[in-house]
């Protein structure tokens, strides 16, 4: 397949702290987002990464937002990040759930910003 899957697979490796964002499309992660992460089953296989240890050396944030309730009908999504992450053995260290439908939306939602502030400076102190 002609894209850009294998520089993306590769930008992703280079990293140690992973932040896995999207917006909360029916009560899922987006559609880019599910084709990414249902093609990690082909770099699973692929002999150029030793891609499952790799992800394991890694730490996965997930931050997503979306309206109707978020931070409640979110929480499927977040497993859903869980499962994958356990799957490939990548240690998971949190999320941040934040409510907007429009773009900027999110910026209204004091909680939301404050988390990304914790998130903030807690990835500067590991830098």
């Amino acid at each position: 397949m002609a894209d850009d899957y294998d520089e993306v697979t590769e930008a992703v490796l280079a990293h140690d702290f992973l932040i896995f964002a999207t917006p909360i499309y029916w009560y899922g992660m987006s559609g880019h987002m599910k084709n990414y992460v249902d093609r990690w089953s082909q770099s699973l296989r692929d002999e150029r990464y030793a891609f499952k240890e790799s992800l394991g050396q890694k730490q996965a944030y997930v931050i997503a937002t979306g309206g109707d309730q978020p931070r409640l009908k979110g929480l499927p999504l977040i497993l859903q990040f869980q499962y994958v992450f356990s799957f490939v053995e990548m240690p998971y260290a949190g999320y941040i759930i934040g409510e907007g439908n429009k773009p900027g939306d999110v910026l209204a939602d004091a909680r939301a910003v404050a988390e990304a502030q914790q998130l903030n400076a807690w990835l500067k102190a590991r830098l």
